[in-house]
């Protein structure tokens, strides 16, 4: 599982937000909220926080299952080259500018001067080799490795001791934004996972596999440095475990909220309900490789079946917005003109029987972690009664649920990203979350000309080709936008929503009143 990490208004269609063109890009802008602070920030104290978890989590940004508790926990103690604002713009972390050369294979960083790793020693340009070939490494295939593939590890350059020049394979247009994705996180020459050391705002104290991380404050952080003294995150089973743990006054701020109880959160005075607008979707992903989801009309079929107004208002109740089949939010290029598709019962039943598929018998596996899986599997199960498919409904507990990751043959999973990267990751082969093993050579012929090429509105075209075969053929679906809901005590200041990123993951603006 992924990074799990709506309804509000639209952002602006600014393509210049992920679509660099192969002019020079020279940037030096601070890593800010964007929002006003309404008081004076207090310094001091604990913040104790709940996120959803197993008992194989790891505290290493590259080597990971994707689990919440390790994303919240890698994400405040490790930076990236840039990262995302609360929206979906992209801003220089450690590094200060993208240059590229005049093909766009080649592109010169410099870093940030000045920062400092979390025993006191300057990051620099060996560090981030250092990442990028640990990122890279054939003997040991990391989460991030799929979205960089076309850089050249053996031709890394350091051209001085803040300046990393990049060789790639072919030609890559939107070089800058790609960085800011949280598995491509950089760590120091020397890492040793077994005593991680990052250069973000909280640095590790301690840290129990399955149950607790403790951090401080890292007072030589180079961008905003944190309020609170202590940072403690909690692997908890599930959102329901974090809102006891909130209620009772063991933690401040729990990640996950079952949908079921934000309605009744939006009155309780004790507490505070976070709505996060967000690139979040739940697909249910139908494997491309096995029967019977082979054929296309058996895929079709059920994306008929789908009735995802009901799906939003129960299994989201009604925290999320509708999609279309096709994955990606808030749009570059902005949205692709194909009609909604509605659900149409008496189509899903010409088409499964046309397949030879009438009376179909299915499992649908989803894993119990994130508020709305489960209730997508069994909503879906009811909604396909309808049509003459019986499915069986198993729900596990997230390290069951990995521990076959990409092998179950109809699931629910959760993503969060922008268009690109959640291609890279879950849309060609080979990329770690393509759970439904979809390999679609005409889209992967797209994809590789969209990634190479420099110009803006000739990848858009690209772009939207791609969308149009996710929604006419594509392996999940993508029925709709979820809000992720975080909850939180009244003495908690300035959490603030995020699109993109979780709110979760910039614990270092927060302070306690």
């Amino acid at each position: 599982m992924t990074d799990k990490d709506y309804l509000f208004s639209h952002p602006s269609m600014d393509r210049r937000r992920f679509l660099l063109s192969a002019a020079a890009v020279a940037v030096s802008t601070a890593f800010t909220s964007g929002h006003a602070v309404a008081q004076e920030p207090k310094q001091g104290g604990i913040l104790r926080v709940a996120v959803p978890g197993g008992s194989a989590d790891s505290i290493d940004p590259h080597y990971n299952q994707g689990q919440v508790s390790e994303i919240i926990r890698f994400t405040n103690m490790f930076d990236g080259l840039t990262g995302f604002d609360n929206g979906s713009d992209i801003r220089m972390m450690l590094a200060e500018s993208f240059t590229p050369n005049a093909t766009a294979d080649a592109w010169t960083v410099k870093l940030r001067k000045g920062v400092k790793t979390h025993d006191g020693r300057e990051f620099g340009a060996d560090d981030v080799i250092f990442s990028v070939r640990r990122i890279l490494d054939p003997a040991k295939p990391s989460k991030g490795s799929k979205l960089i593939d076309f850089v050249d590890a053996a031709k890394l350059e350091r051209a001085d001791d803040h300046t990393v020049v990049f060789h790639l394979k072919g030609s890559y247009g939107p070089f800058s934004d790609l960085w800011s994705n949280r598995f491509l996180r950089m760590v120091p020459k020397d890492f040793d996972p077994a005593k991680p050391m990052g250069t973000g705002p909280f640095k590790l104290t301690s840290y129990t596999s399955g149950q607790q991380a403790a951090f401080e404050r890292f007072d030589d952080y180079w961008g905003d440095k944190a309020h609170v003294d202590q940072l403690i995150v909690s692997t908890m089973a599930d959102a329901a475990a974090g809102m006891n743990a909130l209620r009772s006054g063991q933690v401040d701020i729990t990640y996950a909220v079952p949908y079921a109880e934000a309605k009744l959160m939006e009155t309780d005075p004790r507490l505070k309900l976070l709505r996060n607008p967000s690139t979040q979707y739940l697909p249910i992903y139908m494997r491309t490789d096995l029967e019977p989801f082979t054929d296309p009309r058996v895929r079709m079929a059920l994306k008929l079946i789908a009735n995802r107004e009901q799906l939003v208002k129960v299994a989201m109740n009604g925290y999320g917005a509708i999609a279309n089949d096709m994955v990606g939010r808030y749009l570059p290029c902005g949205e692709t003109p194909v009609a909604q598709r509605v659900r149409d019962i008496d189509k899903a039943k010409a088409l499964l029987a046309e397949a030879g598929k009438s009376d179909l018998k299915l499992e649908i596996t989803t894993a119990s972690d994130v508020p709305g899986l489960a209730q997508t599997a069994q909503v879906f199960a009811a909604q396909a009664k309808e049509a003459g498919v019986d499915i069986k409904v198993t729900i596990l507990e997230a390290t069951a649920y990995l521990a076959n990751y990409t092998n179950w043959p109809l699931g629910v999973d959760f993503f969060n990203d922008m268009y690109l990267p959640l291609v890279s990751r879950t849309l060609l082969p080979g990329g770690p979350f393509n759970v439904s093993r979809w390999n679609d050579e005409e889209f992967v012929s797209l994809a590789k000309q969209a990634f190479a090429t420099t110009e803006e509105a000739k990848r858009c075209d690209l772009i939207e080709k791609m969308r149009v075969i996710e929604y006419e053929r594509g392996g999940s679906i993508v029925w709709g936008w979820s809000d992720i809901l975080n909850a939180y005590a009244g003495n908690v200041q300035n959490l603030l929503p995020h699109k993109v990123d979780s709110a979760l993951s910039h614990l270092n603006k927060v302070w306690l009143a």
